[in-house]
């Protein structure tokens, strides 16, 4: 027993394990740990290897399948959108060439009303028009009113034959709204050699029943058309087709016209006098114009005057008006914020139908002159500096001038409404050079183009109508023009890529249930091998027990002695020792603490002796700050006095700028010892607050008013608050509140360079809360409590740029904190700063606290 206690702990211990066989049994437990392990790594490598693989495989052939179907998908879109545009180009042309043997008819009648009064009448068109649209609940938008048929689900249409049942595909009858027959033409007039109307009838208010000189330009349709002249040069048989003639309908509001929208744009919400727009103003006015068509009336081989038709121009718009290039195919109303809609250029590129009226070009009804058409910035800022009028300033502009997505329209005519569209001049809408590029010989094609946010499908096909002055040009009439979002040729795919990720992340699950169950096999065998072990050691487990419990009653008085000694040290007693018996480990540790307890309680003095020269070096460190501030003050105002003398007897100004400057500068010194000398009172504890009744609403009013000409120096704007239950007297120091609320307003002012500073005064819960916001720069988030520190400001740029010394607002909180009072800040960058701070009322102090 002597020669055990003579050994070490560790030697005791390792003899007791060795004695009980613990390192067979760690040899077996890490072997069947270290084989379970092996297992489950090689068979969760391999399953997961496997499922990569699988997911790999799965993706690749997903995303080539994707590609391949959205290629597919594009090239269909493109070839129907496409066939669509031409078709529709055609269908213009057939019904304008129908015209032409209107014309062709009319000139056979005999000259008189009853004559062309019959032949109008037969000569009818059904257009389409929606039931009246109102302005939803929520005044966001437009919705069909009540007159609106509603449309319910009906059951799918199946094939009644099963041999048909194979892709069989039932549309429902396309929604119809309001048809109406109208006249194809709104006037048909014969007009005499001396360009006099001898007959005329009428179909509608729109046009004049009386009977004019239409030679005299003011005398025709909005004052604009001059087709007499050309009608002199007809040859029997030949025919005179005019441009789209009508008045210019404008709009203020691009987009829904909503009170909202009219509210942003600064105009009354008048919907029924700005352009129609479909679904985004379907109260508005619509576009009303005309085409006319004229040749010449022979009578016994001489011409004895010209016949004229002028065509409705609405049933040229019902040719796209309803089109949709998605799989709706027809809407009863556009809706041009889709994206998805058709419109007409005439030959020159000008906007001739489109679902937004304002965006159609005409004339103005007033002059006869065209109205002026939609320009870019650059374009429309050369325009006003050249003092002409817009059609001179447009006759020596290139037309189609480096047209760029980087152009905006010009803002100054969208506010007085001149939207009309005339793609020569519409420099911030580069597909209009596509469209001429593509129609330029005739033909008819497409493009994609990043449009509005969205890549988009844009055709064009020329209007193959080349009878009269349209015959000079290729386009003839001129081309249609249709768009159409992409994503919407992909969904098909899109949707097809979703269902396979569905598929695969299932195939993931099942394949994740079949590793958890192998993992739960290897760990049912791993328990089983260790139930094996547990019978085979449990005698030796049983001797473990034994020798342990003999141990710990051996070990433990010495360990119980330790640990009560340090915990007695822990605990403040410096003093305590722990006794040493023998030269065991147990010795060596007691020896080791004691010593260290000894050189904690010198690192304890000497740490004590350090604080309190510390706290010596702060006291005098403030002393030093207070009496050189009030030893620097006294120089400074003596500095400021001089340099004003100097100032006010200067001999010449850059002698009196000089003396300014000084002025300033020492100022500015003046400001931060004082600062400096607050700061210091502060750390010191010398800082003394009078306390006395401050007449409230008064002394805020004074203080706003030394701000409210800075502000209004800098184009800012100043609001003052002072809520109405505010007490009349608040219990402080008049000096140092004054002090705080400049502090406040001063940076405000300083670091806001457009918007609004503003000051609050309201009544809080026992006190009184003060608001200081500006719209300024802003103060980061982490940068939020810095602020607060002594000689800190949000970066050295602002430092620099607009003065200070970051001293303002540590002083104020300070001020604060002293006065009873709490300071916060609250900022977002780029958008503004509050600064808040509250002062206790008399009285009211700790009312709410339990």
């Amino acid at each position: 027993m002597t020669g055990l206690r003579s050994l070490g702990i560790r030697a005791k211990l390792i003899i007791i394990f060795v004695v009980i066989k613990v390192i067979p049994l760690v040899a077996l437990a890490l072997f069947a740990w270290r084989g379970q392990v092996w297992l489950a790594e090689r068979v969760s490598e391999n399953v997961v290897r496997m499922t990569q693989t699988m997911r790999a495989t799965v993706d690749e052939v997903a995303n080539s399948t994707t590609l391949a179907a959205t290629k597919a998908l594009d090239e269909s879109a493109r070839e129907s959108l496409e066939r669509l545009t031409t078709d529709t180009a055609r269908a213009v042309a057939a019904f304008l060439y129908d015209r032409d043997a209107d014309i062709r008819s009319a000139s056979v009648l005999a000259p008189d009303s009853e004559s062309y009064r019959h032949f109008l009448e037969r000569r009818t068109r059904r257009l389409e028009r929606s039931p009246p649209w109102v302005l939803a609940p929520d005044e966001s938008q437009w919705v069909p009113g009540p007159e609106a048929v509603p449309s319910y689900d009906r059951p799918a249409m199946r094939s009644s034959n099963e041999e048909n049942a194979r892709n069989f595909n039932y549309r429902q009858p396309e929604a119809t709204a309001v048809l109406e027959d109208r006249p194809l033409f709104l006037e048909m007039t014969f007009v005499g050699l001396d360009g006099r109307e001898k007959v005329k009838v009428v179909t509608s208010p729109l046009m004049s029943r009386d009977l004019r000189d239409v030679s005299k330009r003011e005398n025709t349709f909005v004052k604009a058309e001059t087709y007499f002249a050309a009608l002199r040069d007809l040859k029997p048989g030949e025919i005179y087709v005019s441009d789209v003639i009508g008045a210019y309908v404008g709009s203020n509001v691009i987009g829904p016209y909503t009170p909202a929208a009219a509210q942003k744009r600064g105009i009354a919400f008048d919907p029924e006098n700005a352009a129609y727009a479909g679904t985004e103003n379907p109260v508005g006015k619509r576009f009303r114009g005309i085409v006319r068509w004229a040749t010449p009336v022979v009578r016994g081989g001489r011409v004895t005057g010209w016949v004229t038709l002028a065509l409705d121009h609405d049933h040229i718009m019902e040719m796209t008006d309803h089109l949709l290039p998605t799989g709706d195919r027809y809407s009863p109303i556009a809706d041009a914020r889709a994206g998805n809609y058709a419109f007409i250029w005439d030959y020159k590129g000008r906007s001739i139908a489109h679902p937004r009226h304002y965006f159609l070009t005409g004339y103005d009804p007033q002059t006869g002159e065209p109205a002026t058409p939609w320009l870019d910035e650059e374009l429309h800022a050369q325009w006003q500096a050249s003092g002409k009028t817009a059609w001179d300033f447009l006759a020596s502009v290139e037309p189609f001038h480096q047209q760029s997505l980087k152009k905006k329209g010009a803002a100054a005519q969208v506010k007085a409404g001149q939207l009309g569209m005339d793609c020569r001049y519409l420099n911030h809408a580069p597909q209009c050079t596509g469209w001429m590029d593509l129609t330029r010989d005739g033909g008819s094609g497409s493009f994609e183009i990043f449009w509005s946010g969205l890549w988009k499908l844009t055709t064009a096909a020329a209007i193959p109508y080349y009878t009269g002055p349209y015959g000079k040009s290729p386009r003839g009439f001129g081309f249609v023009t249709i768009g159409a979002n992409v994503d919407d040729f992909h969904r098909a795919a899109t949707e097809a890529r979703q269902y396979a990720d569905q598929v695969v992340a299932q195939r993931d699950m099942e394949l994740q249930g079949h590793l958890d169950g192998v993992m739960a096999m290897i760990i049912s065998q791993v328990e089983r091998m260790a139930r094996d072990l547990t019978v085979s050691t449990a005698l030796m487990v049983v001797l473990v027990i034994m020798i342990a419990v003999w141990m710990a009653s051996f070990l433990t008085r010495r360990i119980t002695a330790v640990v009560n000694g340090i915990r007695r040290f822990e605990d403040g007693d410096l003093d305590r020792r722990l006794p040493v018996q023998g030269s065991d480990e147990m010795a060596h540790l007691a020896e080791s603490f004691n010593e260290m307890a000894d050189r904690v309680r010198e690192s304890f003095g000497r740490l004590n002796e350090a604080r309190v020269k510390a706290e010596e070096a702060s006291r005098m460190k403030s002393e030093f700050l207070a009496s050189m501030s009030h030893e620097l003050r006294t120089p400074l105002n003596g500095i400021i006095g001089f340099a004003e003398l100097l100032r006010d007897e200067a001999p010449d100004e850059e002698a009196r700028e000089n003396a300014e400057i000084i002025e300033r500068s020492s100022r500015h010194l003046l400001e931060l010892v004082n600062s400096i000398l607050d700061i210091a009172k502060i750390e010191a504890g010398e800082m003394v607050l009078a306390s006395q009744a401050v007449p409230l609403k008064p002394l805020v009013v004074e203080v706003a008013a030394v701000h409210q000409s800075t502000a209004a120096a800098k184009g800012l704007n100043f609001s003052l608050l002072q809520a109405d239950d505010l007490p009349e007297a608040l219990q402080g120091d008049p000096t140092r509140l004054r002090q705080i609320l400049h502090n406040l307003l001063n940076n405000a002012v300083k670091f806001t360079e457009k918007g609004e500073v503003g000051l609050s005064v309201m009544r809080g819960e026992g006190c009184v809360v003060f608001s200081v916001s500006d719209t300024g720069c802003g103060i980061p988030d982490e940068m939020q409590d810095k602020i607060f520190e002594k000689f800190r400001q949000v970066d050295a740029f602002l430092t620099r740029s607009h003065g200070g010394t970051g001293l303002g607002l540590t002083l104020a909180r300070h001020l604060v904190e002293l006065m009873g009072g709490t300071m916060d800040v609250r900022s977002v960058v780029d958008v503004g700063s509050t600064f808040i701070f509250t002062l206790p009322v008399e009285g009211e102090r700790g009312k709410d606290q339990p």
